[in-house]
């Protein structure tokens, strides 16, 4: 029964990116990234399959914002849309928690000091938004292009250094240059310096 439940949300996650994303080509490129990110950074974080789910949904609704505007703030607007949709078996915690995680996939770092939704989270929901986020940024910063040009990446865990080994096909100096400008919050949580290996 949990299994048809996660199957039934996921299945609405999809058609939902479908239908409000203008590009959902690059939101399940940047989810399979993402993923790969968690699953090879399970060491640090310590996260299970739940938590693996939620950055999943947030991965592939990111970018649905875009379908209200055509500039500017669409994180706010995926984190909006988001809040509105009854994903099926999804409560309303973890609609909220998927909610920040697109939200804070660009632009401003999660700040309790200015944000109040992640300010009414506890200790521990705010290191899963900031976990989740910081590998959901630096995935969209490695797809960066929409063209799919890194086709997969493997983590390295080293004591002071984070080494993501990124598989690409041809030159991805664009998506590095991005992903390291968005790499900040995932240094941070992982208390390493990243570095990225074609």
């Amino acid at each position: 029964m949990v299994t048809r439940n996660k199957d039934v949300a996921m299945s609405f996650v999809i058609k939902t990116a479908r239908t409000y994303d203008p590009d959902p080509a690059h939101s399940e490129q940047v989810t399979a990234l993402a993923l790969a990110l968690f699953d090879g950074l399970r060491a640090l974080h310590g996260y299970g399959p739940g938590e693996r789910r939620r950055l999943e949904i947030a991965g592939r609704l990111h970018d649905i914002g875009w379908s209200r505007v055509a500039s500017g703030k669409h994180h706010k607007l995926s984190r909006d849309l988001i809040l509105e949709l009854d994903i099926p078996g999804l409560d309303e915690e973890d609609r909220f928690l998927c909610a920040l995680v697109a939200r804070y996939h660009t632009k401003a770092l999660p700040d309790e000091s200015r944000h109040r939704g992640f300010a009414s989270l506890d200790s521990h929901r705010r290191q899963l938004v900031e976990w989740l986020s910081g590998m959901l940024r630096v995935a969209d910063g490695l797809d960066c292009s929409h063209a799919k040009a890194i086709g997969g990446l493997v983590c390295e865990v080293g004591g002071k250094t984070l080494t993501i080994h990124l598989e690409a096909a041809g030159d991805c100096r664009m998506e590095v240059e991005r992903a390291r400008q968005k790499q900040e919050l995932l240094e941070r949580k992982t208390g390493r310096r990243i570095e990225y290996r074609c």
